[in-house]
């Protein structure tokens, strides 16, 4: 884990939002921020895209094409780091960043 992961907490509330969009929004039980998401089975192609969604639509970001690499959402780690990066890089606007995941 990076240092800039491990001293910012927004990156750890970023993970428990993506738990949240997983366990709220796709009825799927969140499992540990490093499981592979595709390998253990609970991502295939519907969900994913699902995922996706629910990830544009709760932290106000659009994943542009370079990002989208399927490496980027193996995990929720790397779910939050792609969506910390694009915070820092200005790319999510802040007040829809603050939606809280439990707001149907």
């Amino acid at each position: 884990m990076s240092v800039i992961k491990m001293e910012n907490p927004e990156y750890y509330r970023i993970q428990i939002r993506i738990a949240g969009v997983l366990t709220e929004k796709l009825a799927i039980e969140a499992p540990p921020e490093d499981a592979d998401l595709f390998e253990t089975g609970i991502l295939d192609s519907q969900k994913f895209v699902e995922l996706l969604l629910h990830i544009e639509q709760q932290f106000g970001t659009h994943i542009a094409i370079e990002d989208f690499e399927i490496e980027n959402f193996r995990s929720i780690d790397r779910i939050a780091t792609l969506i910390l990066n694009h915070k820092n890089a200005g790319k999510i606007d802040s007040d829809t960043s603050a939606v809280d995941v439990e707001h149907h």
